[in-house]
């Protein structure tokens, strides 16, 4: 630790890997200063020059973010630097591993070293259980399409044999559909949570609408009323999306 203030300490760190990745790009102060610019936040060549020589003790939340957008680093490493330090200070007074103190950053633990209480990350756990719940669900949906459409040899005999014994599907390609459906229910379950404590689970475009238990043309409605577009127009959008051509509107059930 030094007697330097906490937040100089941590814009300095900052400012020492905007520099580093900078430099490993091969790219000039201008480049960047430029890049920031494109991005939609500009940051003067000189405000740039003043911050990496520590002239500029300061970094706010969305200069941290454009810089790792410009320079294409997560920004949490810009913060806490992975494998360029040996500890890092994530709060006042306090120091830790880089590793222990980005999990910390990023919600996948619920603390820092030594402390006791715990922060709550239930929020964060969800939306990581709802990307593996969705995972598995397109790991299983591919594996079963795959095997349907497959042309080995031993795949279309087993398949013609199954039709020929007026079975149903193979039993491989049924063992992706369970799974599929298992992973669909533990999804729908996930999503389903997060709506009960307030939340918005991801958009799935229309494979969320069959997951959520909501029609197309429920998913139609809610396009048309947010676009201001006809009915018939957002079924033909909503459709559209997924391949397939809309219904004959007699048969959609529009009011």
């Amino acid at each position: 630790m030094t007697d330097e203030p906490w937040a100089a300490q941590v814009a300095k760190v900052v400012a020492g890997e905007v520099r580093r990745h900078r430099q490993r790009r091969g790219m000039s102060a201008q480049q960047l200063s430029d890049a920031c610019a494109q991005l939609g936040h500009p940051i003067a060549r000189g405000v740039l020059a003043n911050f990496e020589s520590g002239r500029r003790p300061t970094v706010s939340v969305p200069e941290l973010l454009v810089f790792a957008q410009a320079l294409q680093v997560p920004p949490a490493l810009l913060v806490f630097p992975l494998g360029h330090e040996d500890v890092v200070s994530p709060l006042p007074g306090q120091s830790a591993p880089p590793w222990a103190a980005l999990k910390w950053l990023t919600g996948e633990t619920d603390r820092l070293p030594g402390s006791t209480e715990p922060a709550d990350t239930e929020v964060v756990r969800l939306y990581r259980d709802h990307d593996r719940r969705l995972g598995d669900w397109l790991s299983s949906r591919e594996k079963m399409l795959s095997l349907l459409s497959s042309s080995d040899p031993e795949m279309a005999k087993l398949r013609a044999e199954t039709d020929q014994a007026g079975g149903g599907a193979p039993p491989l390609v049924e063992l992706f559909r369970q799974s599929m459906q298992s992973a669909e229910d533990a999804l729908r379950t996930v999503r389903q949570t997060m709506r009960d404590q307030g939340l918005i689970p991801p958009d799935l475009g229309p494979m969320g609408a069959a997951i959520d238990g909501v029609t197309l043309e429920d998913t139609a409605r809610t396009y048309a009323s947010a676009k201001g577009i006809s009915f018939e127009e957002a079924l033909r959008v909503v459709y559209g999306r997924i391949g397939e051509e809309p219904p004959p509107s007699g048969g959609t059930g529009a009011h």
